[in-house]
Protein backbone atom coordinates (compact mmCIF):
# COMPACT_ATOMS: atom_id res chain seq x y z
CA UNK A 1 0.00 0.00 0.00
CA UNK A 2 1.03 3.63 -0.46
CA UNK A 3 2.33 5.79 2.37
CA UNK A 4 4.09 9.12 2.61
CA UNK A 5 7.24 8.67 4.71
CA UNK A 6 9.26 11.53 6.20
CA UNK A 7 12.67 9.85 6.12
CA UNK A 8 14.68 12.70 7.66
CA UNK A 9 14.29 16.47 8.06
CA UNK A 10 13.00 17.88 4.77
CA UNK A 11 13.01 14.49 3.03
CA UNK A 12 9.52 13.12 2.31
CA UNK A 13 8.83 10.33 -0.18
CA UNK A 14 5.83 8.37 -1.45
CA UNK A 15 6.63 4.70 -0.98
CA UNK A 16 5.13 1.22 -0.83
CA UNK A 17 4.91 -0.09 2.74
CA UNK A 18 3.47 -3.34 4.14
CA UNK A 19 -0.21 -3.40 5.04
CA UNK A 20 -1.02 -3.84 8.73
CA UNK A 21 -1.68 -7.36 9.92
CA UNK A 22 -4.96 -8.46 11.52
CA UNK A 23 -6.13 -6.09 14.26
CA UNK A 24 -5.33 -6.85 17.87
CA UNK A 25 -8.27 -7.83 20.11
CA UNK A 26 -9.07 -4.21 21.00
CA UNK A 27 -7.74 -2.52 17.85
CA UNK A 28 -9.28 -1.43 14.59
CA UNK A 29 -7.91 -1.25 11.07
CA UNK A 30 -8.89 2.08 9.53
CA UNK A 31 -8.64 3.61 6.06
CA UNK A 32 -7.73 7.32 6.29
CA UNK A 33 -9.81 9.63 4.08
CA UNK A 34 -8.69 13.21 4.80
CA UNK A 35 -5.64 14.45 6.71
CA UNK A 36 -5.28 18.03 7.92
CA UNK A 37 -1.84 19.64 8.12
CA UNK A 38 -0.92 21.83 11.09
CA UNK A 39 2.07 23.55 12.65
CA UNK A 40 3.34 20.48 14.50
CA UNK A 41 3.56 18.66 11.16
CA UNK A 42 5.91 21.43 10.01
CA UNK A 43 8.02 20.96 13.15
CA UNK A 44 8.39 17.22 12.45
CA UNK A 45 9.00 17.66 8.71
CA UNK A 46 11.68 20.29 9.30
CA UNK A 47 13.32 18.46 12.20
CA UNK A 48 12.45 21.23 14.67
CA UNK A 49 11.50 18.66 17.27
CA UNK A 50 12.59 20.89 20.15
CA UNK A 51 9.09 22.39 19.94
CA UNK A 52 7.53 18.98 20.57
CA UNK A 53 7.62 16.59 23.50
CA UNK A 54 8.52 12.94 23.60
CA UNK A 55 11.01 10.94 21.54
CA UNK A 56 14.24 12.59 20.48
CA UNK A 57 14.25 10.88 17.08
CA UNK A 58 11.07 10.89 15.01
CA UNK A 59 12.41 9.43 11.76
CA UNK A 60 11.41 7.69 9.62
CA UNK A 61 7.80 8.65 10.27
CA UNK A 62 4.44 8.52 8.50
CA UNK A 63 2.95 11.84 9.56
CA UNK A 64 -0.70 12.87 9.93
CA UNK A 65 -2.38 13.26 13.32
CA UNK A 66 -5.60 15.13 12.49
CA UNK A 67 -7.62 12.92 10.19
CA UNK A 68 -10.85 11.14 9.41
CA UNK A 69 -11.06 7.49 8.41
CA UNK A 70 -13.40 4.59 7.72
CA UNK A 71 -13.25 1.47 9.87
CA UNK A 72 -12.23 -1.53 7.77
CA UNK A 73 -11.94 -4.24 10.42
CA UNK A 74 -12.42 -4.54 14.19
CA UNK A 75 -10.67 -6.74 16.73
CA UNK A 76 -12.62 -9.49 18.42
CA UNK A 77 -12.81 -7.71 21.80
CA UNK A 78 -13.52 -4.18 20.58
CA UNK A 79 -16.11 -2.27 22.61
CA UNK A 80 -19.52 -1.81 21.07
CA UNK A 81 -20.39 1.27 19.11
CA UNK A 82 -17.68 0.99 16.45
CA UNK A 83 -18.19 -1.26 13.44
CA UNK A 84 -16.80 -1.78 9.97
CA UNK A 85 -17.96 0.94 7.58
CA UNK A 86 -18.22 3.67 10.23
CA UNK A 87 -16.62 7.03 9.51
CA UNK A 88 -14.53 8.05 12.51
CA UNK A 89 -12.41 10.90 13.77
CA UNK A 90 -9.14 9.72 15.32
CA UNK A 91 -8.06 10.89 18.77
CA UNK A 92 -4.30 10.68 18.32
CA UNK A 93 -3.24 10.67 21.97
CA UNK A 94 -1.97 7.77 24.04
CA UNK A 95 -0.64 8.16 27.60
CA UNK A 96 1.54 5.73 29.53
CA UNK A 97 -1.02 5.28 32.31
CA UNK A 98 1.66 5.27 35.02
CA UNK A 99 3.06 8.81 35.44
CA UNK A 100 1.56 11.42 37.74
CA UNK A 101 -0.48 13.23 35.02
CA UNK A 102 -1.98 9.92 33.87
CA UNK A 103 -2.80 8.88 37.43
CA UNK A 104 -4.70 12.12 38.08
CA UNK A 105 -6.71 11.87 34.84
CA UNK A 106 -4.59 14.20 32.70
CA UNK A 107 -3.05 11.82 30.19
CA UNK A 108 -2.89 14.71 27.72
CA UNK A 109 0.11 15.93 29.78
CA UNK A 110 1.72 12.47 30.05
CA UNK A 111 5.50 12.60 30.42
CA UNK A 112 5.78 9.77 27.86
CA UNK A 113 3.00 11.03 25.59
CA UNK A 114 2.63 9.33 22.21
CA UNK A 115 0.75 10.99 19.38
CA UNK A 116 -0.30 9.16 16.24
CA UNK A 117 1.46 10.81 13.31
CA UNK A 118 4.20 12.32 15.46
CA UNK A 119 5.59 9.66 17.81
CA UNK A 120 4.01 6.72 15.93
CA UNK A 121 2.96 6.39 12.30
CA UNK A 122 -0.15 8.30 11.31
CA UNK A 123 -2.73 9.03 8.67
CA UNK A 124 -0.68 9.62 5.51
CA UNK A 125 -1.07 5.99 4.45
CA UNK A 126 -3.83 3.88 3.03
CA UNK A 127 -4.37 1.67 6.09
CA UNK A 128 -3.27 1.65 9.72
CA UNK A 129 -4.10 0.01 13.03
CA UNK A 130 -5.06 2.02 16.11
CA UNK A 131 -6.68 1.15 19.45
CA UNK A 132 -10.47 1.21 19.27
CA UNK A 133 -10.44 3.60 22.24
CA UNK A 134 -8.90 6.24 19.96
CA UNK A 135 -11.64 6.37 17.32
CA UNK A 136 -14.89 8.32 17.71
CA UNK A 137 -17.80 7.82 15.35
CA UNK A 138 -18.47 10.92 13.26
CA UNK A 139 -22.11 10.24 12.47
CA UNK A 140 -23.30 12.19 9.45
CA UNK A 141 -20.16 14.34 9.15
CA UNK A 142 -18.44 14.38 5.79
CA UNK A 143 -14.79 13.30 5.66
CA UNK A 144 -13.37 16.84 5.61
CA UNK A 145 -15.42 18.02 8.56
CA UNK A 146 -14.55 14.87 10.52
CA UNK A 147 -10.84 15.62 9.98
CA UNK A 148 -11.38 18.95 11.76
CA UNK A 149 -12.54 17.28 14.99
CA UNK A 150 -8.96 16.98 16.23
CA UNK A 151 -8.11 20.71 15.92
CA UNK A 152 -11.51 21.55 17.40
CA UNK A 153 -10.69 19.33 20.38
CA UNK A 154 -7.53 21.40 20.96
CA UNK A 155 -9.80 24.45 21.17
CA UNK A 156 -12.21 22.71 23.55
CA UNK A 157 -9.36 21.84 25.91
CA UNK A 158 -7.98 25.38 25.76
CA UNK A 159 -11.37 26.75 26.81
CA UNK A 160 -11.53 24.26 29.66
CA UNK A 161 -8.13 25.50 30.83
CA UNK A 162 -9.40 29.06 30.48
CA UNK A 163 -12.49 28.29 32.57
CA UNK A 164 -14.42 30.41 30.09
CA UNK A 165 -17.89 31.60 31.07
CA UNK A 166 -20.87 33.00 29.20
CA UNK A 167 -20.65 36.76 28.81
CA UNK A 168 -16.91 36.97 29.47
CA UNK A 169 -14.70 38.96 27.14
CA UNK A 170 -11.79 36.99 25.75
CA UNK A 171 -8.99 37.94 23.37
CA UNK A 172 -7.70 35.17 21.10
CA UNK A 173 -4.25 35.85 19.71
CA UNK A 174 -4.01 34.30 16.25
CA UNK A 175 -6.60 33.43 13.60
CA UNK A 176 -5.01 30.32 12.17
CA UNK A 177 -7.00 27.06 12.22
CA UNK A 178 -6.58 26.57 16.00
CA UNK A 179 -7.35 30.22 16.73
CA UNK A 180 -10.46 30.10 14.56
CA UNK A 181 -11.57 26.81 16.14
CA UNK A 182 -11.08 28.37 19.57
CA UNK A 183 -13.13 31.36 18.48
CA UNK A 184 -16.03 29.13 17.38
CA UNK A 185 -15.89 27.09 20.57
CA UNK A 186 -15.71 30.23 22.73
CA UNK A 187 -18.69 31.90 21.07
CA UNK A 188 -20.63 28.64 21.35
CA UNK A 189 -19.94 28.87 25.10
CA UNK A 190 -21.38 32.39 25.15
CA UNK A 191 -18.11 34.33 25.36
CA UNK A 192 -17.52 37.65 23.60
CA UNK A 193 -14.37 37.38 21.53
CA UNK A 194 -11.81 39.73 20.02
CA UNK A 195 -9.33 38.14 17.62
CA UNK A 196 -5.95 39.49 16.54
CA UNK A 197 -3.97 38.42 13.49
CA UNK A 198 -1.56 40.10 11.06
CA UNK A 199 -3.29 38.65 7.97
CA UNK A 200 -6.32 40.63 6.81
CA UNK A 201 -7.98 37.60 5.19
CA UNK A 202 -7.79 35.69 8.46
CA UNK A 203 -9.23 38.63 10.37
CA UNK A 204 -12.09 38.64 7.88
CA UNK A 205 -12.64 34.92 8.51
CA UNK A 206 -12.65 35.55 12.26
CA UNK A 207 -15.33 38.20 11.84
CA UNK A 208 -17.37 35.88 9.64
CA UNK A 209 -17.33 33.00 12.15
CA UNK A 210 -18.20 35.00 15.25
CA UNK A 211 -15.57 37.46 16.47
CA UNK A 212 -17.11 40.60 17.95
CA UNK A 213 -13.98 42.58 17.14
CA UNK A 214 -10.81 41.98 15.10
CA UNK A 215 -7.57 43.95 15.21
CA UNK A 216 -3.93 44.16 14.27
CA UNK A 217 -1.07 46.60 14.78
CA UNK A 218 1.90 47.19 17.04
CA UNK A 219 1.72 45.92 20.62
CA UNK A 220 0.81 49.42 21.80
CA UNK A 221 -1.92 49.70 19.16
CA UNK A 222 -3.35 46.32 20.09
CA UNK A 223 -3.34 47.23 23.79
CA UNK A 224 -5.21 50.43 22.96
CA UNK A 225 -7.79 48.46 20.93
CA UNK A 226 -8.26 45.98 23.78
CA UNK A 227 -8.67 48.78 26.32
CA UNK A 228 -11.32 50.44 24.17
CA UNK A 229 -13.16 47.17 23.66
CA UNK A 230 -13.15 46.35 27.38
CA UNK A 231 -13.77 49.93 28.53
CA UNK A 232 -10.26 50.03 29.99
CA UNK A 233 -10.90 47.03 32.25
CA UNK A 234 -8.88 44.48 30.28
CA UNK A 235 -10.26 41.05 29.28
CA UNK A 236 -10.56 38.35 31.97
CA UNK A 237 -9.21 35.79 29.49
CA UNK A 238 -6.48 35.86 26.82
CA UNK A 239 -5.72 32.74 24.77
CA UNK A 240 -2.52 32.60 22.73
CA UNK A 241 -2.67 30.26 19.74
CA UNK A 242 0.19 31.82 17.78
CA UNK A 243 3.31 29.91 18.81
CA UNK A 244 5.11 33.27 18.84
CA UNK A 245 7.12 33.53 22.10
CA UNK A 246 6.75 37.33 22.06
CA UNK A 247 2.97 36.93 22.32
CA UNK A 248 3.21 35.86 25.97
CA UNK A 249 4.39 39.29 27.09
CA UNK A 250 1.57 40.91 25.11
CA UNK A 251 -0.98 38.51 26.61
CA UNK A 252 0.11 39.26 30.18
CA UNK A 253 -0.07 42.99 29.45
CA UNK A 254 -3.56 42.65 27.97
CA UNK A 255 -5.26 40.48 30.57
CA UNK A 256 -6.98 42.15 33.49
CA UNK A 257 -5.76 41.78 37.07
CA UNK A 258 -6.79 38.40 38.50
CA UNK A 259 -7.37 37.22 34.91
CA UNK A 260 -6.03 34.17 33.12
CA UNK A 261 -3.76 33.62 30.12
CA UNK A 262 -3.85 30.27 28.31
CA UNK A 263 -0.89 29.29 26.13
CA UNK A 264 -1.76 26.89 23.31
CA UNK A 265 0.81 27.72 20.61
CA UNK A 266 4.12 25.83 20.83
CA UNK A 267 7.67 27.12 20.42
CA UNK A 268 11.17 26.05 21.42
CA UNK A 269 12.27 29.69 21.76
CA UNK A 270 12.53 31.44 25.13
CA UNK A 271 9.85 34.07 25.78
CA UNK A 272 10.98 37.60 26.73
CA UNK A 273 8.90 38.46 29.77
CA UNK A 274 8.96 40.79 32.77
CA UNK A 275 8.34 38.58 35.79
CA UNK A 276 6.96 41.42 37.91
CA UNK A 277 3.70 41.33 35.98
CA UNK A 278 2.69 38.15 37.84
CA UNK A 279 2.63 39.50 41.40
CA UNK A 280 1.49 42.95 40.26
CA UNK A 281 -1.64 41.63 38.56
CA UNK A 282 -1.91 38.23 40.29
CA UNK A 283 -2.71 36.57 36.99
CA UNK A 284 -2.83 32.88 36.16
CA UNK A 285 -0.79 31.68 33.18
CA UNK A 286 -1.56 28.08 32.22
CA UNK A 287 -0.57 25.78 29.41
CA UNK A 288 -2.97 23.74 27.30
CA UNK A 289 -1.71 20.43 25.92
CA UNK A 290 -3.58 18.42 23.30
CA UNK A 291 -6.97 17.17 24.52
CA UNK A 292 -8.76 14.58 26.64
CA UNK A 293 -11.23 11.97 25.45
CA UNK A 294 -14.03 14.13 26.85
CA UNK A 295 -12.76 17.12 24.87
CA UNK A 296 -12.79 14.97 21.75
CA UNK A 297 -16.43 13.96 22.26
CA UNK A 298 -17.39 17.60 22.76
CA UNK A 299 -15.46 18.52 19.61
CA UNK A 300 -17.48 16.05 17.52
CA UNK A 301 -20.66 17.83 18.62
CA UNK A 302 -19.20 21.29 17.95
CA UNK A 303 -18.03 20.35 14.46
CA UNK A 304 -21.50 19.00 13.67
CA UNK A 305 -23.09 22.30 14.69
CA UNK A 306 -20.47 24.46 12.93
CA UNK A 307 -19.80 22.41 9.80
CA UNK A 308 -20.77 25.18 7.36
CA UNK A 309 -18.47 27.72 9.02
CA UNK A 310 -15.68 25.16 9.26
CA UNK A 311 -15.94 24.43 5.53
CA UNK A 312 -14.92 28.05 4.85
CA UNK A 313 -11.54 27.38 6.50
CA UNK A 314 -10.50 24.68 4.01
CA UNK A 315 -8.32 26.67 1.64
CA UNK A 316 -6.17 24.09 -0.16
CA UNK A 317 -6.48 20.40 -1.03
CA UNK A 318 -3.78 18.01 -2.24
CA UNK A 319 -3.77 14.29 -3.12
CA UNK A 320 -1.65 11.88 -1.08
CA UNK A 321 1.05 11.81 -3.74
CA UNK A 322 1.54 15.58 -3.29
CA UNK A 323 1.84 15.52 0.51
CA UNK A 324 5.19 17.32 0.41
CA UNK A 325 3.62 20.17 -1.55
CA UNK A 326 0.86 20.33 1.08
CA UNK A 327 3.42 20.60 3.90
CA UNK A 328 5.33 23.29 2.03
CA UNK A 329 2.07 25.15 1.36
CA UNK A 330 1.45 25.42 5.10
CA UNK A 331 5.07 26.35 5.78
CA UNK A 332 4.90 29.16 3.19
CA UNK A 333 2.57 31.20 5.44
CA UNK A 334 0.94 32.76 2.39
CA UNK A 335 -2.06 35.00 3.22
CA UNK A 336 -4.57 32.72 1.50
CA UNK A 337 -3.44 29.58 3.36
CA UNK A 338 -5.71 28.59 6.24
CA UNK A 339 -6.40 24.86 6.59
CA UNK A 340 -4.64 22.57 4.14
CA UNK A 341 -6.07 19.09 3.55
CA UNK A 342 -4.63 15.95 1.99
CA UNK A 343 -7.24 13.64 0.48
CA UNK A 344 -6.51 9.95 0.14
CA UNK A 345 -9.32 9.08 -2.27
CA UNK A 346 -11.16 5.80 -2.38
Amino acid sequence: MLAVVTQSPGVMVVDEVPEPGPPGPQDVIIRPEVVGICGSDIHVYSGDIGALSGASNFFPRVQGHEFSAVVEQTGKDCPGGVKAGDRVAVWPLHGCGRCYPCRVGRANACVALELVGIHTDGGLQQLLSVPASQVFTAGDLDAESAAFVEPMSIAVHALDRADIRAGQQAVILGAGPIGLATLMAATAAGARVMTTDPVAARRDLAGAVGAENVAWGSDDELLDEVRKWTRRKGPPRVIDTTGDPAALALATAMVCSAGRVVVVGMSAVAAPLRSGVFPEKEIDVVGSSCQTAGDFRTAVRLVRSHREAIATLFSHRFPLTQARAAIECVASSQPDVVKVLITLGS
